[in-house]
């Protein structure tokens, strides 16, 4: 009887497992976006995500990122494809923080730390579209997340923007207000290979002289290092694979490639912040930035459907763990302001 009790106890539990995952997917929602010039884009509404985005190549259609081919297996993904990522993108050290003479707690999901905003954070979550805005080339996203969401305080209430231009260029307009001061600090996590077969031929030029310091766990010390005679100094374009291959420093060797925060040169928007470059394709990829900051992150932990460094990372966002350390630029929002960022994807045939 214990046995048979047991099992009807499984099945229920299959079932409504199975009843949950029908009911999530039919809450997916796919918008693409096109333009003349043969680009296109797929946002979904599950974590306000690129799905794909696809450039000619030869005049072939070819994929630029690191996806899935349905959009369903995104409802299981663990390694933030495409995704927005918040409250707070990145690490905040023992997922602890003071904010007006209050210590706060968040969940712990990276080691001893919190990432990208806890365990159920914005990637995880159904975003609202906004059905008024969606056109061929235009969609925006709502979200509202609730006080105490995952620790943080204030209701904020957020909109993501992606505009495909005639020329190519994919923009991502981050907005959000609070009713309560809150950290936030917004990223893209979507993997660039190019339509390589992963990023280590790539080649990668970033307008940054300085980077974090950081510990094994990626918590920085506080610290603020030249990337001078460095392997980190990519002021000229240089191969991912060869650096990763041929480092001495230590921190690369023990993350088994890229995963630090760069500190961007203080420049007008109009000029890149990095470029990317395929030359077996004859693709670059500029990105474009207010944000204060991008996190390089060559891939080396993804597995199951992907290899180690099929994609690579460039997360525009402000410095990591900016609520533990005074001297870095402040993540808090007040009730007063308006959070406004935003990230442009440029790409162009080289050829």
């Amino acid at each position: 009887m214990t046995y048979l009790a047991t099992e009807l106890e499984t099945t229920a539990e299959i079932e409504l497992e199975l009843e949950m995952a029908t009911e999530l997917e039919s809450e997916l929602e796919l918008i693409a976006l096109t333009n003349d010039y043969g680009m296109s884009v797929e946002i979904i509404n599950f974590g306000a995500r690129i799905k794909s985005i696809k450039f000619p190549v030869n005049a072939k259609a070819t994929e630029m990122i690191l996806g899935y081919a349905s959009a369903t297996d995104y409802l299981t993904d663990e390694f933030y494809l495409g995704a927005t990522c918040g409250r707070v993108c990145n690490r905040i050290a023992g997922g602890k923080f003071e904010l007006a003479g209050r210590q706060y707690q968040l969940p712990i999901n990276d080691g001893e730390n919190c990432l990208h905003g806890g365990p159920d954070n914005f990637s995880l979550r159904f975003w609202q579209i906004d059905k008024e805005t969606v056109t061929d080339s235009s969609v925006t996203l709502l979200l509202v997340s609730p006080n105490g969401d995952q620790g943080f305080p204030g209701q904020l209430a957020l909109s993501v923007t992606y505009k495909l231009s005639a020329d190519n260029k994919l923009s991502i307009q981050y907005s959000a207000n609070t009713d309560s001061a809150t950290p936030i600090n917004l990223t893209n996590h979507a993997y660039f290979n190019l339509g390589e077969k992963d990023c280590q031929s790539l080649y990668l030029q970033m307008m940054s002289s300085a980077l974090l310091e950081t510990d094994t766990a990626n918590i920085p010390t506080g610290n603020i290092i030249s990337v001078a005679e460095t392997d980190y100094n990519f002021r000229e374009p240089t191969s991912i694979g060869y650096r990763q291959q041929n480092t001495e420093d230590e921190s690369l060797k023990t993350k088994n490639g890229y995963d630090h925060c760069f500190v961007l040169d203080n420049a007008p928007f109009e000029q890149p912040k990095a470029i990317l470059t395929s030359l077996k394709n004859q693709i670059s990829l500029s990105v474009y930035t207010d944000q204060a900051a991008i996190q390089l992150y060559t891939g080396y932990y993804l597995s199951g459907k992907f290899g180690s460094y099929q994609g690579l990372c460039l997360e525009a966002q402000n410095y990591t763990d900016a609520d533990n350390n005074k001297n870095f630029p402040s993540n808090v929002l007040q009730p007063n302001q308006q959070y406004q960022r935003r990230i442009t994807y440029e790409f162009e045939s080289i050829n």
